[in-house]
């Protein structure tokens, strides 16, 4: 299993589909040397655009949400402080506010950034990849929730959160999912997702039992915005931003949080319908559990099991098949990068 989530091919993961020209897949294929190699990136292509299509592919498991501080992966100790804990994206303002529309927020509950079987933090660039199919991504256990991870799966690869230098900020990339394996960065301009670090005054939080829904929110680790279709100016500005604020529910060393963590159990467990005739449609095995959670009780959600990941070794190559067609399809520039067949570790062509 790939412990690195998006593959780390060298190849840039905001892929150019630029296809070869007629004429150089056509010397490619005439060419007796390079026949072999031919049937070879044929073989990996097919392959990985059969593989990254295949439905279903993933094995969600159930746990109770009280138990999520247990079940959810931390953040490794060396990870930034910002990006320790666990966090509610309470998206309807259950607990404070959101300016987000009535049925359009996602069905999802708490997430981590500490599933490193997916990706490790990159200091380099401040980036942490996170799946929202994995086990660091908690959803709501009803009939929307179970939908909704089903559609994702075959649409959507992961979330890239790029951190500014000082962690006061945070630029988050959809990545959506092409044939072969390949993914998609959504730019900016068609839509824009940021989450920027709050400092609340000495002494406001935890907010009061009867405060305002204004300094609930002051007490939120994180305010998200949502901007989209920033490359047409007045629509977007006629749309407006779209806020809400994401609670840290849970610390590093896997402690609740109140009165956050009671908030996000009440609003998670009143948002907990299981539903055995939508389980079996969507290929949900309700007895498959992390705590020992049976998915048909009330006071459960779901997280997925990242199997996405084990398919990575083919679309990785995949991109490594792109990349040599694209450079010229040479014989030296296989022995260099690859080596023989698959699996190869490059390094030249043998003397």
């Amino acid at each position: 299993k790939s412990t690195q989530g998006p593959p780390s091919t060298g190849v840039d993961l905001t892929p150019s589909l630029e296809l070869p020209s007629s004429s150089r897949l056509k010397g490619l294929l005439a060419s007796s040397s390079h026949l072999l190699e031919a049937v070879y990136v044929v073989h990996m292509l097919l392959a990985a655009a059969l593989t990254s299509t295949s439905a279903a592919a993933h094995m969600p498991s159930f746990l109770r949400n009280n138990d999520v501080q247990n079940v959810l992966p931390v953040a490794p100790a060396d990870y930034p402080a910002a990006l320790q804990g666990m966090l509610w994206l309470d998206q309807t303002g259950a607990f404070g506010e959101s300016s987000i529309p009535a049925g359009v927020s996602a069905p999802d509950l708490a997430i981590s950034m500490g599933d490193t079987d997916y990706h490790r933090f990159d200091p380099a660039t401040r980036t942490v990849s996170v799946s929202i199919l994995g086990r660091a991504w908690q959803w709501q256990n009803t009939r929307e929730g179970m939908s909704f991870f089903r559609e994702a799966e075959s649409t959507f690869s992961h979330y890239d959160f790029v951190f500014s230098d000082d962690f006061e900020s945070c630029q988050i990339y959809p990545h959506l999912k092409l044939p072969f394996g390949l993914t998609f960065r959504v730019p900016t301009a068609a839509v824009s997702f940021t989450m920027t670090l709050q400092h609340p005054a000495a002494g406001a939080c935890p907010p009061r039992a009867n405060s305002s829904t204004a300094e609930v929110v002051r007490c939120a680790k994180w305010r998200r915005d949502s901007r989209v279709l920033q490359l047409i100016p007045g629509l977007s500005k006629a749309l407006g931003d779209f806020v809400y604020y994401a609670y840290e529910i849970v610390d590093n060393e896997r402690q609740p949080i109140e009165p956050y963590f009671s908030a996000y159990l009440e609003w998670a467990d009143a948002n907990s319908r299981p539903d055995a005739l939508v389980a079996a449609a969507e290929g949900f095995d309700t007895s498959r559990s992390l705590d020992g959670a049976d998915g048909l009780q009330g006071g459960t959600s779901f997280v997925g099991d990242g199997a996405a990941a084990e398919s990575s070794t083919w679309s990785a190559s995949a991109q490594l098949a792109w990349r040599w067609i694209r450079d010229g399809a040479t014989e030296d520039w296989w022995w260099e990068h690859v080596g023989w067949g698959h699996g190869g570790s490059g390094g030249g062509r043998p003397a």
